[in-house]
């Protein structure tokens, strides 16, 4: 176990208790995600049959979290933030019981999974920029790196495992044995994530919220290293995440799975995920990670391309981890790249803006689902890949500032 976590290693951050105590409450609330994202899905295709229904419930999160991220980043950043994990996990624990009990006497609708989904987005921007800003209380900035593909790794292990077990439940027990697991996951979180330290940003002067957020934009609008990072991120949103709201239709009406296969499906991605999670873990505080990032971003695309046409299951799983590996690299490199050139004063407010982002989704998703619905998913996913490696392939060529960064 010393070796596992000696200085240098590649799982250095877990050496501090209250990374550890972080790092396991990301893994029980990882699981409670990846599980949902199976379970809604399924849910939604079955009662709809339709790819623009998962769209637009999917967007029903991104656009609360859209409207209420940047003001999570503002309250990260004035109370503890272990304080807000622990009362945002149990608000959500509340949505996941009321749909499992409407799934239990068969009175679940579309709608309430849109509601529960706006709701999501809610605590989804106000848990994440609180769930980033932490990291760097608990390591110091040589390790950020390290954590936060360790942190990865969890989401990686998560996404095996959990999307597995969802879609084998499914089947097994039905749709609302899986809500039900996941509430039982969202009280488990929260008492893990009251052991972490409660801290609180010294401030000399207290700022309205309205200030403090005007404060938190023009902050991130002053440091030219932070725009170009946000630019990209925000391409992997609109690109790169949408073929995950689109895999129960591909998995019925391509492959011809059912809920067991959707599980694997989705479960797929994760495998690169956690493979290139390791990887990058246990390279350090090593120099040139915007060549990465920008190697990372065209990988995605690439793979994303070559996962959209081809039918044969071993080369679907294989391209689906090449996506998870690519995918995930981009956003360990990117997420690390922009906490290191943040003040910790404003840690919280620029993982909101970069939550901001997130909230932009429906631009990607909602557009996929319309060509899916008339071309086909491989139609979707295909021009997505394609502009992905146009635009990180663009910057290869022409983005000096973003090659250079270290």
């Amino acid at each position: 176990m010393n070796k596992l976590l000696e200085q240098g290693g590649t799982f250095e951050a877990l050496r501090s208790r209250d990374f550890r105590w972080y790092w396991l409450g990301r893994v029980t609330s990882l699981a409670a995600f990846q599980m949902d994202g199976v379970a809604q899905g399924w849910l939604v295709y079955e009662l709809t049959g339709s790819a623009v229904s998962l769209g637009w419930v999917s967007a029903c999160r991104s656009i609360s979290m859209l409207l209420f991220s940047l003001y999570g980043g503002v309250i990260s950043d004035r109370v503890p933030k272990r304080d807000v994990l622990v009362w945002t996990r149990l608000a959500r624990l509340l949505t996941h019981l009321a749909v499992a009990v409407l799934i239990s006497t068969g009175s679940i609708r579309v709608w309430h999974l849109a509601v529960r989904s706006l709701l999501s987005g809610v605590f989804i921007a106000i848990v994440v920029p609180a769930e980033r800003a932490i990291v760097p209380e608990l390591v110091d900035r040589p390790v950020l790196l390290n954590a936060v593909s360790l942190t990865a790794i969890a989401t990686g292990l998560m996404g095996i495992l959990a999307a597995w077990v969802a879609g084998f439940t499914i089947e097994a027990i039905g749709v609302g044995g899986v809500y039900y697991a996941i509430v039982a996951f969202h009280v488990l979180t929260a008492l893990v994530v009251a052991q972490l330290p409660s801290i609180v940003a010294d401030r000399s002067a207290v700022n309205s919220v309205w200030a403090d957020l005007v404060e938190g934009v023009r902050y991130v609008f002053r440091q030219r290293a932070l725009v170009p990072l946000m630019a990209l991120a925000l391409a992997v949103v609109l690109f790169g995440r949408p073929y995950r709201t689109l895999m129960p239709k591909f998995a019925k009406d391509v492959m011809g799975f059912e809920a067991a296969g959707l599980g694997l499906l989705m479960a797929a991605p994760e495998v690169g995920s956690l493979v290139s999670s390791l990887a990058v873990a246990s390279l350090g505080d090593f120099r040139g990670k915007g060549r990465l990032l920008l190697a990372a971003g065209v990988a995605l695309g690439a793979s994303l391309l070559l996962y959209a046409h081809v039918q044969t299951l071993a080369l679907v799983l294989l391209f689906l981890a090449l996506v998870g590996a690519a995918s995930n690299i981009s956003q360990v490199t990117s997420q690390t790249l922009v906490q290191s050139g943040s003040t910790d004063r404003f840690q919280g407010r620029v993982a909101s803006l970069y939550m901001v982002l997130g909230g932009l989704t429906p631009l990607g998703t909602m557009p996929a689902g319309v060509i899916a619905d008339r071309l086909g998913v491989p139609a979707a996913v295909g021009i997505e890949g394609v502009l992905l490696v146009l635009i990180f392939g663009g910057m290869v060529a022409w983005g000096a500032r973003v090659r250079r960064m270290e």
